[in-house]
């Protein structure tokens, strides 16, 4: 029975989501990471951090609560009619604001009526939490 405790102990963690995914700039100092976790395997909700990252300077990031596991997470190149350049994080209805310059991730009250150019989606893929590029060819991917 002794060797059956650990065993016991260990089983509320299986089945857990500890992942991440990065969009990389073509500036290899540049990346949008999601980093998902999930505490308990029957819970069907994931707390992902969206970290906006600039090596050396800076890197930022907010944690989204409560999305559900099976979420369609989307990234936008939005128009260019912000400040300072930014890219969208559709999660579900909402959306965040990223921007690599400033090192900042904010939501949204309402989302923008333009998004802009859909860059892809994160997602998993092959048994792996990705990014995966949307297809210029698939009108359905945008």
């Amino acid at each position: 029975m002794k060797r059956l405790l650990p065993l016991l102990a260990v089983l509320p963690l299986a089945g857990c989501i500890q992942d991440s995914a990065s969009y990389s700039f073509p500036e290899k100092n540049h990346a949008i990471t999601l980093v998902r976790n999930q505490d308990w395997f029957w819970q069907n909700t994931v707390q992902i951090r969206a970290i906006a990252i600039r090596l050396p300077d800076c890197n930022g990031g907010l944690d989204i609560e409560k999305v559900p596991v099976d979420a369609r997470v989307e990234l936008y190149q939005a128009p260019d009619v912000y400040p300072e350049p930014l890219f969208l994080l559709k999660i579900g209805k909402r959306v965040y604001a990223v921007s690599t310059q400033s090192c900042r991730v904010q939501r949204f009250d309402a989302a923008p009526p333009d998004l802009g150019k859909k860059m892809g989606n994160f997602r998993v893929k092959d048994d792996s939490f990705q990014f995966v590029p949307a297809d210029p060819a698939d009108p359905g991917d945008s």
